[in-house]
């Protein structure tokens, strides 16, 4: 074995056998208590539980509800699939609660494209959001095309943000 070999050898072992010093067995050293010392501790709350941490990132993720497009495209990135899936989750959990999914576009194209545009990327949505057990019911999908931007200029930057479907909740 070499030098060089020698060395990872003992790059690799010295860790390995730190970590096997240092977890020795956790011994109680308090004394036994007899029957009639026995006192019950109060419990101490942990934290929140998994089902209260759930909704809290659920409420979150609900805050959020755009979601952008490419320029000309009405395929949802695999970014939005976890904020699609808390929508969904939230909708499936009341009922009697609907979601109006607005479909948005830039300045760029004509009037009627632009709203054929917003049109599918709305549906888009609504698919995803139906594919996770929200019923049609629930959905409802509305172009405004090019109609109502969310930034007024006429530069990348606001055609960015004017991409996109706003998920409306109603009831």
């Amino acid at each position: 074995m070499s030098i060089k070999g020698l060395g990872k050898s003992i790059l690799i072992t010295l860790p390995a056998l730190f970590l096997f010093a240092c977890s020795g067995s956790d011994t109680d050293t308090t004394p036994a208590t007899t029957d009639s010392q026995t006192t019950t501790q109060p419990q101490v709350p942990t934290g929140p539980t998994q089902a209260e941490l759930e909704a809290q990132a659920n409420a979150k993720m609900r805050e959020v509800r755009t979601v952008y497009f490419e320029f000309d495209d009405s395929t949802v990135k695999s970014e939005y699939q976890d904020l699609l899936k808390a929508h969904a989750w939230y909708l499936s959990k009341n009922p009697a609660v609907q979601v109006v999914v607005e479909g948005h576009c830039d300045e760029r194209g004509t009037p009627e494209y632009n709203l054929a545009l917003g049109e599918r990327r709305g549906n888009s949505v609504r698919d995803i959001l139906m594919s996770y057990g929200v019923t049609s019911a629930q959905i409802k999908v509305v172009s405004y095309g090019e109609e109502n931007p969310a930034n007024p200029a006429h530069n990348e930057s606001a055609w960015e943000e004017n991409r996109r479907a706003f998920l409306k909740y109603e009831g």
